[in-house]
């Protein structure tokens, strides 16, 4: 059985930091949709004008900062799982320190690709271990379901922000954000209604 451990003070607050950021990320994202309607009803013509290209580099350039905000609050997220908690915060440092001697010396996209490549890697391992039910990691609360549904929420989000930060043809990007929003939906499904979904398949096992 995995371990079960109690939220501390970091755990709360890098549940509060994340919080904050998907919330300044959905008014970004809210903010661009509605100048977007705006605009497509003063001029159904806009994007094919410099106002769109403006448009975009104004979107990009508010949402970018609470992207990599995000990025960094699940770089301190996901080791939780495996690293003990009197280490923890050395380890983030750590991949962080990583991250920003690639930034310096190949550009900053590339550093935060390599954190994102880090975390993905390290999430993928969790989910693995978790359906193992292996016992090395650590989660904050019980039940296969809910640890399952955390696992692949936390690397749903993961593969949406590399996606958003390094992925930049059209065809694969929508491919991946399709693949992430499916992450994060069954993620969300199983670690909000695991009694729900244990009925559900007693139910269909029984039919």
């Amino acid at each position: 059985m995995l371990k079960v451990a109690k939220p501390g003070t970091y755990d709360y607050v890098l549940a509060l930091a994340t919080i904050v950021i998907l919330v300044a990320l959905s008014a970004v994202f809210i903010y661009g949709t509605l100048e977007s309607w705006s605009h497509s009803i003063s001029n159904p013509d806009w994007t094919r004008g410099w106002l769109y290209a403006d448009y975009l580099s104004r979107m990009n350039a508010y949402v970018y900062p609470f992207v990599v905000a995000l990025v960094l609050a699940l770089c301190m997220c996901i080791p939780k799982r495996f690293i003990p908690r009197t280490y923890l915060l050395q380890s983030s440092l750590v991949i962080l320190a990583l991250s920003t001697m690639v930034g310096i010396f190949w550009g900053f996209a590339l550093g935060l690709g390599f954190l994102l490549l880090i975390s993905a890697v390290m999430q993928l391992v969790v989910v693995v271990l978790t359906g193992a039910r292996t016992g090395t990691l650590v989660f904050e609360r019980e039940g296969a379901l809910v640890q399952v549904g955390s696992a692949l929420l936390h690397l749903g989000f993961v593969v949406f922000v590399l996606d958003l930060v390094l992925v930049t043809d059209i065809q694969r990007h929508l491919g991946i954000f399709w693949f992430a929003t499916a992450l994060i939906t069954v993620g969300t499904l199983m670690s909000f209604y695991p009694r729900e979904i244990a009925a559900l398949a007693r139910r269909s096992k029984q039919d």
